[in-house]
């Protein structure tokens, strides 16, 4: 089904990327987009862009469901190429101190995909299949789009008001989330992933340690990591309407639990801690 956040696979090839000695994460993002304008470019830096706190300016718009009824998902209601989604922040000054403010940022995911495009001077897509996807065999994921025709893709559908009835999805672009979150998958290939990650198999012990430390918000590189002791876990959500996914990794008991769903009735963190404890 659809996945309406994939930044934990872009995070990952940055990270390899920094394995291969090709990244510092600390050096500012000028050194790997060097078209990208000064004010931003030599004051962010790829960790920044990691863990949200950049303070580059917001791109999603749509504040409420109503707005969203009435208008559209803004950005995400016309076709854009990735260079066309760049192009509508990549004039505007930041709005915080790089480093100061957790501001959860889809546009941020939009520039580390770029990034990745410029050092292995390849799509985001051909990146995506070649260092994650083929080598798992993760035969049920890839990039998603509008009119690419997926074998067995879940429809998905959401509620507006009554709880008892629900309705389509808002027509969406989902390449337009490209980097951030323009993916299909299941929940066996999401498990390959989970496995092979936590085994490094993806990435060394330093780069998963560094995924997993905590910053504002208590966020690492793509996924909230809160808890202690034998709740101490690895969370990461996704939603918009009716595409709902979670992914939390219990790290000190090796537990992992995904959930996809195709509407938004559920609360699937909710669902997930309660299945967490029928199963200790």
């Amino acid at each position: 089904m659809p996945l309406t956040k994939c930044p934990n696979k872009c995070s990952k090839t940055i990270l390899q990327l920094r394995e291969q000695g090709k990244l510092d994460l600390n050096k500012p993002i000028k050194n790997y987009l060097p078209d990208y304008p000064d004010k931003v470019s030599l004051r962010v830096t790829p960790h920044q862009l990691l863990n949200h706190t950049s303070g580059i300016v917001l791109i999603d718009t749509v504040s409420s469901l109503e707005n969203a009824m009435k208008y559209g998902l803004g950005l995400y209601s016309t076709p854009n190429t990735s260079d066309e989604l760049l192009k509508s922040f990549v004039n505007d000054s930041l709005v915080n101190e790089p480093g100061t403010t957790f501001n959860y940022n889809n546009a941020e995911y939009i520039l580390l995909g770029k990034i990745i495009e410029e050092l292995y001077q390849k799509t985001f897509e051909q990146v995506l299949k070649e260092k994650i996807l083929e080598p798992l065999g993760m035969t049920n994921s890839g990039m998603a789009q509008e009119k690419k025709i997926i074998k067995n893709l879940a429809s998905t559908y959401f509620t507006e008001k009554n709880p008892d009835s629900l309705i389509n999805d808002i027509p969406i672009f989902i390449e337009n989330w490209y980097a951030a979150g323009a993916m299909y998958s299941s929940p066996t290939d999401l498990l390959i992933f989970s496995n092979a990650l936590f085994g490094l198999k993806l990435i060394n012990k330093e780069s998963l340690d560094l995924m997993l430390t905590p910053g504002l918000d208590d966020y690492g590189y793509g996924v909230w990591v809160r808890g202690d002791g034998d709740e101490k876990a690895m969370e990461r959500y996704g939603r918009i309407m009716g595409s709902n996914a979670v992914w939390i990794r219990f790290l000190n008991k090796s537990t992992t639990i995904i959930i996809l769903s195709n509407t938004n009735m559920t609360d699937l963190g909710e669902f997930a801690t309660a299945l967490e404890k029928n199963i200790r």
